[in-house]
């Protein structure tokens, strides 16, 4: 039988914040600057934590049984990344699903027929206070929309879903979240292979 982190109690306890305050906070991101004690009385101080609305990743695929991926500039990254579909949970969103749909259709045009939630994981725990939530879109097709936003030129890009694997090993997909997100959505349906 294999131990799982339920099966053993820790003993490990959280910080205390004496105090925070905002370094930073504006439509774009939100940080944080925690003054803590560890449990052991160590000060940690400032402590920097990055204030996110949960994001969502799409794995969509079409009827051809190609992935839908999109090419855009990123900036911190400084150059052009071939990624999923993927943006914030916004606050009108009923609910993640209702996300993925919004954000698969203004980023690609494309719409879906099935849709399958695989849970929530973060991003960077150690400062990051968001979570990454993948989805499964399935039979993905254009509608014909597509919303321009000034901020984000993008390409769709449709790929055989047998490379998606290869594309993430060889480095031409590069967001490690995102890549996490194929591997879960696609393995569940058993088309994640090197």
């Amino acid at each position: 039988m294999t131990a799982t982190p339920d099966d053993h109690p820790s003993d490990i306890r959280p910080w205390t914040v004496k105090s925070s305050r905002d370094v930073i906070r504006d439509r774009w991101v939100k940080l944080r600057a925690d003054d803590c004690v560890t449990a052991e009385g160590a000060e940690i101080a400032p402590y920097y934590v990055l204030e996110y609305p949960d994001w969502v990743h799409i794995v969509a695929l079409d009827e051809e049984d190609h992935v839908i991926l999109v090419e855009q500039y990123r900036h911190g990254f400084g150059g052009i990344s071939l990624e999923v579909p993927a943006g914030a949970i916004d606050r009108e969103d009923p609910s993640v699903l209702a996300a993925a749909a919004r954000e698969l259709e203004e980023e690609t045009g494309y719409v879906a027929e099935q849709w399958r939630s695989f849970g929530k994981h973060s991003p960077n725990p150690a400062t990051h206070t968001n979570f990454c939530h993948t989805v499964l879109a399935l039979g993905a097709r254009p509608s014909g929309r597509k919303l321009n936003d000034p901020t984000e030129q993008i390409r769709v890009v449709r790929v055989p879903v047998q490379d998606a694997a290869r594309l993430a090993a060889e480095g031409t997909l590069t967001n490690a979240m995102q890549i996490a997100s194929l591997a879960i959505a696609l393995s569940a349906i058993g088309k994640w292979s090197l």
